[in-house]
Order: structure tokens, then C-alpha cells, then sequence
């Protein structure tokens, strides 16, 4: 205890690190990379084994000293009603000015290289510089990252942020993502909101291009996890499904199902729909990539670095894992969805296409007659750092089953 006051209560201060992790990309510049710096502080503040409260403390009146300048602006609003939870956890004191806090590390924005650009560079920017997809600017910044137009790129991309609003931190009444369970043994549901992003990546293989811009019409249901052992064993038991994947003597309970092909996860959506009387399937490729950058514009949905402890896969944590471990083992994205980099493979509904020309801008699914190539998204355990990435895609034979390979649900909203 601190000052007198309540001792700050772990959870809460994780939930509200995760609902301001939604407001970034809608802060100017400047405000955001100082409230991404602070933010990443608290992370790795409530992950030590003995949380520092003191310092914990400062760094909310931190977030404090950022918004209350901008209290005109609806997302600084939505972040200081949130900080409102821990008011009676954390009084009122004198508070030195942000900028006198934690900030002085805050990264920058590029600076402008007065050196003759690359010709290649002038190309580059030429081509990209009246685009309306952040990714665009994010890959000359990462080619570039203190080229000729780097300035230039960072303000274009904030003109671009200030269009998306979060609407998840406008109304601060209800800021988590609604959960459903259907039935005991069905898995947990988040609803993912409406929506458009720029979809694959510029600077990676050729399977992912081009970025194009994609239309989540509507909202949906994405599994909260991947599907477990234990869901997959209720659709066993109850005749669903006919088949009985084998754990090679890892447990089974909440590791996610693997050694199953993509019909196998097709009976288990069509038994979902019988059980609940709800139109469950497999989630499309654009609605799957939606739901794992979850806002963000990055390479990974925590940044742009395969950071540590954050995912599992080989070259994700000091020591590798080598198999699947339970659901939810690692941090959620900012839509509360677990595992949606490493851990199993995960199969969605689109037959595979070599690049995205001429791939659907609406959410559904790229289909084709004969189709016997599904796509994978996520990456797995024994995949390296790049394949599990937002954007990472990969083909599988639909009728194969591999040991790495399990999938999620998607519901009807």
C-alpha cells in the first residue's frame, strides 16, 4: 500500500491497459507514441512477479497528464473515464507535467534525412504517397525508416488514423467486447465489430499482396480461443464428430484440438449449428486477419517486433515450448481474442489463392470450384517468428491432418 491508499487491483489495471490499447490508433502523433511508451511501462509493470505500486501510480497519472490537455477530444475523454475506476485506488496529488514523468523516453517521430533521396526511393514514394492504406506508408517507413519523405509519411499516416474512430472507448459505459457462450460445452464467443482494414503486406512474399482494402460489413462472432481438446471431445461424445485426434500424450482439456483437417472442422461447425440453432462456420481470411490486428497496422497485434512472451512459436520465448500449451496462456489482442499468433495453425474458410488479385473486398470468402488447397492463418508452435505475423498466410491440402493444425469458430451476430 501506497500513500494511504487501496492496493491497485492487478486485473483492472490490465483490462484498462487493453481498452486504451484501442485508442492509439485514433491519438494525434505525438499522443500516441508517448501513450504507447506508458502503456508498454504498465504492461511490463503488472507482469513482474511483485508489481512496483508506487510506480504503477505514477504511470497513471501519466496516461492522466496525456488526456487532460485534449478533454475536448472524445477518445481522450474515453481513456480519463476509464482512469476514473482507480480514483478512490489512486487520489488526487500534485502531478510533475507528462513530459516530466516517464515520457522522456517516448520515441519520436522520423526526422527528415536532408540528404539526396534514392532513386529508388523517389519511385517508392511516388507510387505510394496519394494512398489511402496505412501500410502503404508503414512499409516505405520500414524500407526508409529515415528517408527523404519520412516526415511526410508519419503525418500522412496520422491524417489516416484521425479517420478511424474507436468506438469502443466513445461509449466508456460498456468498453469490453461482449462474450457469449451458446451452451456448457460450446466455445466463448467475442463479438467483433464492423469495420475495414488494409489487408496483407507489402513488404513480405507475394502471398500477401497486394494490401488491399477490405469491408467487414456487419458484426460477427470469432471463438475466443482456438477449440480445445474438451469442446472437441463434446462433439465426440455426442456423435458430431466422427473422429478422435490423438494428443500424443500431451493432455488434452484446454490445449486447442490439432490433428484435424479442414472437413473435420466443418462436421464441428455443423454440429455447433444442430446443438444451438445457430449458423456457426469457419471464419473467412478477411474476417480472421480483421480480427487479429484487431485495429493495429503492425506486423504483430502487440507491434511491429517479435516480442518475447507473447506468442508461441519457435523464436517467441527464451525457451521454446515445442507443442501447444492451454488456451490463453499468452496476453489477448485488444479485442480479447487468445492465440491468434502461434500455438495451432488455424484453418478459416477460403480455398487458397496464390496472391489476393482478384480476392473479395466485401469479407467473404475466395472460393473456387474443385478447390482442394485451404488457407491456414495464425502460424503454429513450431513455426519461426514471420509466420505468425497479422499477415502470414499458408496453404494445407483441406483433406490432410497435421499435428500443428486446429482452427476457431465463427458465429452469425
Amino acid at each position: 500500500m501506497v500513500d494511504g491508499a487501496a492496493q491497485l487491483d492487478r486485473n483492472q489495471v490490465r483490462d484498462f491497459v487493453i481498452q486504451t490499447a484501442k485508442a492509439l490508433p485514433s491519438l494525434p502523433g505525438g499522443t500516441r507514441s508517448q501513450m504507447g511508451k506508458v502503456l508498454e511501462d504498465i504492461r511490463n509493470e503488472i507482469r513482474a512477479d511483485k508489481p512496483d505500486e508506487a510506480k504503477l501510480r505514477q504511470l497513471l497519472r501519466s496516461v492522466r497528464a496525456i488526456c487532460e490537455p485534449h478533454t475536448t477530444d472524445l477518445i481522450s475523454q474515453g481513456i480519463l473515464a476509464l482512469l476514473a475506476k482507480f480514483d478512490e485506488q489512486m487520489p488526487r496529488q500534485s502531478a510533475a507535467a507528462a513530459e516530466d514523468l516517464v515520457l522522456a523516453s517516448a520515441p519520436k517521430l522520423g526526422t527528415l534525412d536532408t540528404g539526396p533521396a534514392d532513386p529508388g526511393e523517389l519511385r517508392y514514394w511516388d507510387t505510394i504517397k496519394r494512398s489511402e492504406i496505412p501500410a502503404d506508408f508503414h512499409a516505405y517507413l520500414h524500407s526508409y525508416p529515415n528517408g527523404q519523405f519520412a516526415r511526410m509519411a508519419h503525418a500522412r499516416l496520422d491524417q489516416l488514423d484521425a479517420k478511424v474512430a474507436d468506438k469502443s472507448l466513445q461509449d466508456s459505459a460498456n468498453p469490453g467486447m461482449p462474450l457469449i457462450r451458446d451452451c456448457t460445452q460450446c466455445p466463448q464467443l467475442v463479438l467483433i465489430p464492423s469495420g475495414s482494414f488494409a489487408m496483407g503486406s507489402a513488404v513480405s512474399s507475394g502471398f500477401e499482396r497486394p494490401v488491399h482494402r477490405v469491408s467487414i460489413p456487419k458484426p460477427f462472432y470469432l471463438g475466443r480461443r482456438e477449440v480445445t481438446f474438451d469442446e472437441w471431445d463434446a462433439c465426440v461424445a455426442e456423435g458430431g464428430c466422427q473422429y478422435r485426434p490423438d494428443d500424443r500424450g500431451q493432455g488434452r482439456g484446454l490445449r486447442p484440438v490439432t490433428d484435424v483437417d479442414w472437413e473435420d472442422a466443418q462436421a464441428y461447425v455443423r454440429w455447433l449449428s444442430r446443438k444451438t440453432g445457430h449458423a456457426y462456420r469457419l471464419p473467412t481470411e478477411s474476417e480472421w486477419e480483421y480480427a487479429a490486428r484487431a485495429g493495429t497496422t503492425t506486423d504483430y497485434p502487440w507491434g511491429q517486433g517479435a516480442d518475447t512472451d507473447r506468442a508461441n512459436c519457435a523464436g517467441c520465448n527464451p525457451r521454446p515450448l515445442k507443442d501447444t500449451v492451454d488456451t490463453g496462456r499468452f496476453p489477448s489482442n485488444s479485442f480479447g481474442l487468445f492465440d491468434m499468433a502461434g500455438n495451432a495453425a488455424e484453418w478459416v474458410e477460403d480455398c487458397w489463392n496464390d496472391s489476393y488479385r482478384g480476392a473479395p473486398t466485401d469479407g467473404s470468402a475466395f472460393s473456387r470450384p474443385l478447390c482442394h488447397e485451404r488457407v491456414l492463418r495464425g502460424g503454429s508452435f513450431n513455426n519461426d517468428p514471420s509466420y505468425v505475423r497479422s499477415a502470414a498466410r499458408f496453404k494445407y491440402d483441406y483433406d490432410v491432418r497435421y499435428y500443428a493444425n486446429g482452427f476457431r469458430v465463427a458465429r452469425e451476430n
